[in-house]
């Protein structure tokens, strides 16, 4: 009995052992580096409101667009206390850096204050500033 079970375990053990003849295969490549992932319209416009608020502005969005070499041009309203104007920001859409910086903001009336003496109408009409025609006169 212990013939054939040791005839049959030497017939079955070549079976078990498997070896490739051939070339091996290569192994596969890696996969490449994934590029980074633009930024999206509402982060440019999220990352202008951000720039816009930093500087001490209410702000207002105009518009806001990605350009053919990679560029979102994010422009909005700016306005302070007694100012208003723009600011125009360029950002770069895989980077997220901050290119260029176009602020426009003054005051009201070229900056000046235009009622530095409480003077209604500019000083006519009401007795202050320089009179035209002849003085009035109490009789």
């Amino acid at each position: 009995m212990k013939l054939p079970l040791l005839l049959g375990t030497l017939l079955l053990a070549p079976g078990c052992i498997v070896a490739r003849s051939g070339p091996s295969r290569p192994s596969p490549r890696p996969p490449p580096p994934s590029r980074p992932v633009a930024m999206s319209y509402d982060e440019a416009v999220h990352r202008g409101f951000d720039q816009c608020r930093s500087r001490g502005y209410q702000c207002e969005l105009q518009e806001a667009h990605l350009t053919g070499n990679n560029v979102w041009k994010v422009k909005m309203r700016a306005f302070a206390q007694g100012a208003k104007g723009h600011l125009h920001l360029d950002y770069d859409a895989y980077s997220r850096n901050l290119i260029k910086v176009n602020e426009k903001v003054k005051g009201k009336g070229g900056g000046r204050d235009d009622d530095w003496d409480d003077d209604d109408d500019r000083g006519h009409g009401n007795g202050n500033g320089k009179k035209k025609g002849h003085a009035h006169r109490d009789d």
